[in-house]
């Protein structure tokens, strides 16, 4: 196949759906399910297929038949010696076309890693992928194990092992296929600290999961592996209900998070997961067993990774007269069986036609398949030699060229933008006959010619319900008499390119709806802060102007009691009585100043010149020294377009909480990293300190209004929050990341001046 862009080729923003469908064709182009993996999914597409018919075929490598025969050899499986038989008749022929396609799909994208140097940690991501697996495959036999289970019986712990294999397979996907710009996101991620699947929806106008379920799809992998790849990241409220294979997306969910909160190997994913009282109560298990789960995962890891290879077609008596006459009419019928023949052999071989065409396409094809299937059999209807097709997508905005390979290779095709066909509205009124190419855009015959390579000189227009969908091209004079048959092979062509159409559109609305679904989850948090921020904005209003006034009467007359003509224990008691009202009193004014601060006055300043002012005045009132409070920033730092003095406090607040952090330390260290090079018009400052650190569940609610962990009276748990708050209504934000005992760093990102 050919493709019109090579590899690394993307431009640095492509977020526009068309630039997106390019993506993903280009993807499916370049990359090629193995041939043992295609033959045994052909083999398993039927009902035909026996267990003896896989075996045979697997039993063809003898490389891949031993590892097979290894899984029932293991302590896991209870057998001291095994063989595909074996396998097949223990694990199900299922779950070991499921093995077989992981394994298959490894070696594939291994092969292509040793070639071409990346930035992505391709072993700590195949890594991840195993530890995905083996905890899916625990996971499934600790729910088998469950008493009333109903979908225990439903789960074959190696499906899932092999749906927690292939979670991922979108990233090593997009990264073989595009080096450069992966390389991109994995530099943005690790200097942001996010998740991966945003930056990679910033830079390639999709990500992972898309990816991976499009290519899955196009190698027609079983469901239950594109959906745990399409919906790994969605969290069992999110999750859309229709699916099938519902259990084995929420076990690989609950895996991948597990996998992530061990730190085993490259996720790219920085943000939270959750504690594992959580992740338990999403899979349907308990606490125990989830514990249960990480202490069998490293026996099973190792077990598995060689599994993987990760350790590496008698007339003299007749009358003249009457002779002459039955010869006559002998001819006739001749010419007219002749010609009635002939329309057999056409409509013969239009009919073949659509039967290759039908037979070369799967269950859902979309338009490089179709135009691919029919550039091959439209050679049966025309009987003129090489012909082209080109399809039409108005959702998808390509053009897509199928061209005949050389000899009985298989058609290239060429996925274009829509916009290099020119304008071909003027087209759909037109068909059912050979046109000149003369009428076709000029834009439209250059791209032809180039997949043709010969000039075009007469095509065939295909519609559907008066849209047109595409054309049969030439580049000769077309056969007389085909005219019927290729409007019968035109009409059919058609009708699938018009359902390739509705795929799309079907197929759009479906990710509209999983991300909609995803963002909505997402949202409920920050719905639920600003309903606490709201609540706490009216219960501040309430109290400033309730409180306020007895306040005052207490203040007033606590100073009357201060006179000579009292005690002094008197006096002593009525100046602790002011001081507690005036402090009751600035409370009420800390919580309105939080719930609802004043509106930003940005402008543009020099960070070097805060960040600098900030570390004098905290190492005048704070113990650090200069040497244990140090800045690390490049020469070239970016102006910040900000409300100079709401930054200020941002930082003061997030310096504090470090301080506080490192109150046991015998040697304090903070450091401000901040470095030249801008992401998205968007500065990066780290504030990292070694003090005591936070456990998940503390990280988990660090920046929530009134939490704090500290003993009673050491803080109203609104300094990260305020913090937050104040980076927030400035068009920034705040990442924590901590260990306990090892120290926390706040990443700040804070928008910089665009550049004109």
């Amino acid at each position: 196949m050919t493709a019109t862009r090579t590899p690394g080729q993307v431009a640095a923003h492509t977020a526009e759906p068309a630039q997106a469908e390019l993506i993903l064709s280009q993807m499916e182009s370049l990359l090629a399910l193995p041939e043992l993996a295609a033959r045994l999914l052909e083999l398993t597409a039927g009902d035909t297929a026996s267990a003896s018919d896989v075996v045979e075929l697997i039993e063809s490598d003898e490389g891949l038949s031993a590892r097979i025969a290894s899984t029932v050899s293991r302590q896991d499986m209870g057998a001291t010696a095994g063989t595909v038989d074996r396998a097949v008749a223990l694990l199900g022929s299922d779950a070991v076309r499921s093995l077989v396609l992981s394994i298959q799909v490894f070696e594939t994208f291994s092969r292509r890693a040793e070639s071409a140097p990346s930035r992505l940690d391709r072993v700590g991501f195949w890594k991840h992928s195993l530890g995905v697996a083996c905890v899916a495959r625990l996971l499934a036999e600790a729910k088998a194990t469950q008493a009333g289970s109903v979908s225990a019986a439903a789960l074959n712990p190696e499906e899932v092992f092999a749906c927690g294999l292939l979670h991922d397979l979108g990233k090593v996907a997009l990264d073989a296929c595009f080096p450069k710009s992966y390389d991109r996101v994995v530099a943005k991620v690790e200097a942001s600290r996010g998740c991966i699947a945003d930056v990679e929806r910033e830079v390639f106008g999709l990500d992972h999961t898309v990816a991976g379920q499009r290519l899955a799809a196009h190698w027609k992998l079983p469901a239950m592996i594109r959906e745990s790849i399409w919906l790994h990241h969605q969290t069992p409220a999110s999750t859309p209900a229709g699916i099938a294979h519902g259990e084995h997306v929420r076990l690989v969910q609950a895996a991948d998070r597990l996998a992530r909160q061990m730190r085993i190997g490259y996720s790219g994913n920085h943000s939270g997961d959750g504690s594992l009282s959580a992740i338990a109560e999403a899979a349907g298990l308990t606490t125990e067993q989830a514990h249960q789960v990480t202490s069998a995962l490293p026996n099973l890891m190792e077990a598995r990774a060689a599994l993987i290879g990760l350790d590496r077609l008698t007339s003299g008596q007749v009358d003249p007269e009457g002779l002459a006459e039955t010869n006559a009419e002998l001819a006739r019928v001749n010419r007219s069986l002749a010609q009635t023949n002939r329309g057999l052999q056409q409509r013969s071989r239009c009919f073949e036609a659509l039967r290759a065409l039908s037979v070369g396409l799967g269950d859902e094809p979309m338009h490089e398949d179709i135009c691919r299937a029919a550039a091959k059999s439209v050679v049966l209807v025309t009987q003129i030699g090489p012909a082209a097709v080109c399809g039409f997508s108005a959702r998808r905005s390509i053009l897509v060229i199928a061209a005949p390979g050389q000899e009985e290779s298989a058609p290239s095709v060429t996925v274009l933008p829509a916009s290099a066909a020119g304008d071909v509205s003027s087209l759909s009124d037109l068909g059912g006959a050979w046109l000149r190419a003369s009428t076709l855009p000029g834009p439209l015959l250059d791209c032809l010619l180039a997949a043709l390579g010969k000039p075009v000189l007469w095509y065939w227009p295909v519609r559907h319900r008066r849209r047109l969908m595409g054309a049969v091209v030439i580049g000769s004079d077309p056969r007389a008499g085909s005219d019927e048959s290729l409007a019968a092979f035109s009409d059919s062509l058609g009708v699938w390119l018009s359902g390739a159409e509705s795929r799309a559109v079907a197929r759009q609305l479906n990710q509209e709806l999983a991300e909609m679904n995803r963002r909505l989850v997402v949202s409920q948090s920050d719905l639920a802060r600003m309903r606490s921020l709201a609540m706490v904005g009216e219960m501040a209003s309430g109290a400033a102007h309730e409180l306020n006034n007895p306040l005052a009467v207490i203040c007033g007359r606590a100073q009357m009691l201060t006179g000579e003509e009292v005690s002094e224990e008197a006096r002593r008691m009525a100046v602790v009585i002011a001081e507690q009202a005036y402090r009751a009193s600035a409370i009420v004014e800390e919580l309105m100043d939080f719930a609802k601060p004043a509106r930003p006055a940005p402008t543009e300043w020099s960070l070097a010149e805060l960040l600098g002012e900030i570390r004098r005045e905290w190492l005048e009132k704070s113990s650090l020294t200069e040497e244990q409070f140090r800045l690390d920033l490049s020469d070239d730092l970016p102006g910040i377009r900000a409300d100079a003095p709401q930054i200020k406090r941002l930082f003061d607040e997030v310096i504090r909480n470090a301080v506080e952090a490192m109150g046991d330390v015998s040697d304090p260290t903070l450091i401000i990293n901040c470095q030249g090079d801008l992401a998205d018009d968007r500065a990066v400052i780290r504030i990292e300190d070694n003090g005591c650190g936070m456990t998940l569940d503390v990280l988990e609610r660090a920046m929530v209004p009134f939490f704090s962990h500290r003993p009673a009276g050491r803080g109203r748990g609104l300094g990260l929050s305020r913090a937050a708050r104040y980076a927030e209504i400035n068009g920034g934000r705040i990442r924590l990341s901590s260990e306990v005992g090892e120290g926390t760093a706040v990443f700040v990102e804070l928008p910089a001046p665009t550049k004109g």
